[in-house]
């Protein structure tokens, strides 16, 4: 259902996985809403909301937000529920097939939006990117505080990516649809967690690709104990089950299986799985490939040697 014909084309897309999203959604409109009356105006915006619970009613959310929106003009509304729960990843995925936006980013309904972010949006889309990477804070509701997402700019690579989840939002990306080049997945359904995870590692299996960081913090991320990442085995075992994944999706490129084993390795030595009496010629890949990338990559080298000559220079004797 839309609120009002579309009069030009879409520039952003945005869509909005919901379920048993009442408490947080019109924090997250009311948002957007204020972001967009504090711009130009100039971009014409999309906002898909996917209904992903059972006994949520569309008409319902359809109301719930049409009423922060209704009256302006180049704000679009689009509800769509889903038959079945689908869960956030094939939502996200639901929504970016409806989508008609040139850009297109995923925000999660607990999060929100700063006041400058489509002002900000504005002076930078036009731009030739792949995709855009945002900057924010992250919340956290128990403690009411927050920080920066990023201090500086933190290089996007395959190897940071993998070592440290630190994109913890699709909300940080903005992507060019049509250079889109990963999708959402769930890959194990008894331990969801790592979507997100699971999407940037695709993104950034591809060895060419152009982004622009965006320093301004223009993103909430919100954390509460309703996040899936709170729960840290489940999340490590969704992150095993990913790598899995991709080790059978890239079977021939030898630079990313080693990672991943390395990865894994790491990740099942966290959870306390690796032992002797179990030990299996996986876990002795890994942990060769652990020992190759901890050791003999560029960077762990030189901090090696940095670290080795602080240690002499600080034991050099008067």
């Amino acid at each position: 259902m839309d609120v009002s014909e579309k009069a030009r084309g879409i520039d952003i897309s945005i869509v909005i996985p919901f379920y048993r999203g009442e408490k947080f959604l019109p924090r997250l409109v009311d948002s957007i809403v204020a972001s967009f009356q504090a711009s130009s105006g100039n971009l014409c915006v999309e906002l898909i909301v996917i209904v992903d619970s059972a006994e949520s009613d569309a008409d319902h959310v359809f109301m719930l937000v049409n009423q922060g929106i209704t009256g302006i003009a180049n704000l679009i509304l689009v509800v769509k529920r889903n038959e079945d729960n689908l869960g956030v990843a094939q939502s996200r995925t639901v929504g970016k097939h409806l989508s008609t936006g040139t850009y297109i980013t995923f925000i999660d309904q607990d999060d929100y939006v700063g006041l400058s972010y489509f002002s900000v949006m504005e002076r930078n889309l036009p731009a030739d990117f792949d995709f855009f990477l945002l900057n924010g804070y992250v919340e956290y509701e128990q403690y009411h505080n927050h920080r920066p997402v990023f201090y500086y700019n933190p290089g996007l690579s395959f190897n940071k990516i993998a070592k440290v989840n630190f994109l913890i939002t699709p909300g940080l990306l903005v992507f060019n649809k049509s250079r889109m080049v990963c999708e959402f997945r769930q890959v194990s359904a008894d331990h969801p967690g790592s979507v997100d995870w699971a999407c940037y590692l695709e993104l950034l299996s591809h060895s060419s690709f152009r982004y622009r960081y965006i320093p301004q913090k223009i993103l909430h991320y919100v954390v509460h104990a309703e996040n899936y990442h709170q729960d840290k085995s489940n999340f490590i075992n969704s992150q095993i089950r990913t790598i899995g994944y991709f080790q059978n999706k890239y079977p021939e490129n030898r630079s990313i299986k080693i990672k991943l084993a390395s990865l894994q390795f790491r990740l099942k030595r966290h959870l306390g799985m690796i032992r002797l009496s179990t030990l299996t010629i996986k876990d002795i890949g890994g942990f060769l490939s652990f020992i190759y990338i901890e050791l003999f990559s560029p960077h762990n080298l030189i901090l090696l040697i940095w670290r080795k000559w602080s240690t002499l220079h600080s034991h050099r004797p008067v």
